[in-house]
């Protein structure tokens, strides 16, 4: 827009120039001089602070008195092809830029009018082509207003995508670290409880190999989420970086818990190697997720993963004994909490789906997840 008030302010001043050549009104100023001054002013000043043109009462008084001072310029020492006819010009596509259509159809109607009357009356000699050249201007300004209007939702558009993407991000980090912390509290949970028990036995050497299998817990853990950070930060362009987790890490996963005391056993079918990495990470996080709520809420129960890759689709079921023996739970067992309503979550992300529940004397999750065409 800003080029748009510049281009019409060098026609006025153009127009300007012209008139007072036409009607040679340096050897003989007369009113004609005002005239000019009156309709040239408008757009200058405008071009400079455009804020004392803002559309509304500013700009249709300004606006008004340059049709009425052309309309007069017109009428005033007639000249062949007068260049007054510029000055209509300049406010129909002035109007056009600055205001809507209930403003600026009126304003390009009465523009276009006013020297075809003035014409028709016999007070100036200007031709058609005049008519032609008004409504081209304001077709231009109208053009131009929407251009700007485009550009303007474009780029809130952009800004809105951007945050929705950073919130996005967000969320995926929120997840990531939930389950990561989550694992790993109640992989030291058990490692610790484990201290507990070989001390009360007095057996000392067990107890040591608890704490430092607890603190190799930690130091994976720390590096899982470094990996994370690093990866979810890191741009494409930036080259390849650590894979996260994926189904086909699904026993070392078991093994750890195994090695902190869970009793779990496992048992995968397919090429689980061959699974898609988003769905591959999803499915992980749920048997991670899964394993930690019966580490924290059903210590001494025994658990029980399955997977399966059948008809273009992953099948997960995890399950644990709802009563067992052993020692009291680290938590009590919640309702569905921000465990289960992550692992959903997880699940439709990747085009699945997610089921937790009682089933019988057991705990179960099953999630189901396409590993095929997901559109």
């Amino acid at each position: 827009m800003v080029g748009l008030r510049l281009a019409i302010a060098a026609l006025a001043v153009d127009a300007a120039g012209l008139v007072v050549w036409q009607k040679h009104l340096l050897a003989q100023p007369g009113p004609g001089l005002l005239l000019v001054v009156v309709c040239a002013a408008p757009f200058v000043v405008g071009s400079r602070w455009p804020q004392l043109l803002r559309p509304g009462w500013p700009l249709a008084a300004a606006m008004l008195a340059v049709a009425g001072c052309a309309t007069a310029l017109l009428a005033y020492r007639p000249a062949e092809g007068d260049a007054a006819v510029l000055f209509f010009i300049a406010l129909a596509a002035c109007v056009a830029a600055s205001t809507g259509p209930r403003v600026s159809i009126p304003a390009g109607l009465l523009a276009i009018a006013l020297p075809v009357a003035v014409n028709l009356a016999g007070g100036s000699r200007t031709s058609a082509s005049a008519a032609i050249g008004i409504a081209f201007a304001w077709v231009a300004g109208t053009a131009i207003r929407a251009q700007a209007r485009t550009a303007a939702e474009l780029v809130a558009m952009q800004a809105e995508a951007a945050q929705h993407q950073i919130a996005e991000e967000r969320q995926q980090l929120a997840r990531e670290f939930h389950d990561l912390v989550a694992h790993t509290l109640s992989v030291t949970m058990l490692h610790m409880t484990a201290v507990r028990m070989s001390l009360e036995d007095g057996e000392s050497a067990e107890a040591l190999e608890s704490l430092a299998e607890a603190q190799q817990a930690g130091r994976e853990a720390m590096r899982e989420m470094r990996q994370t950070v690093t990866l979810l930060g890191s741009s494409p362009s930036a080259g390849p970086a650590a894979a996260l987790p994926h189904i086909r890490d699904l026993p070392e996963l078991v093994a750890g818990f195994a090695a902190a005391g869970l009793r779990v056993d496992l048992d995968a079918g397919g090429d689980l190697a061959a699974v898609p990495g988003d769905v591959g990470l999803a499915a992980y996080r749920i048997a991670q997720e899964s394993l930690t709520n019966a580490a924290k809420h059903a210590p001494g129960s025994r658990a029980q993963v399955t997977v399966r890759l059948a008809d273009g689709q992953l099948c997960l079921v995890v399950t644990n004994e709802i009563a067992a023996l052993g020692p009291p739970p680290l938590s009590p067992r919640p309702e569905p909490g921000h465990g289960i309503a992550g692992m959903t979550q997880r699940a439709m992300l990747a085009s699945g789906s997610l089921s937790a529940g009682p089933d019988g004397g057991r705990w179960r999750v099953e999630a189901i997840l396409p590993v095929g065409d997901r559109r």
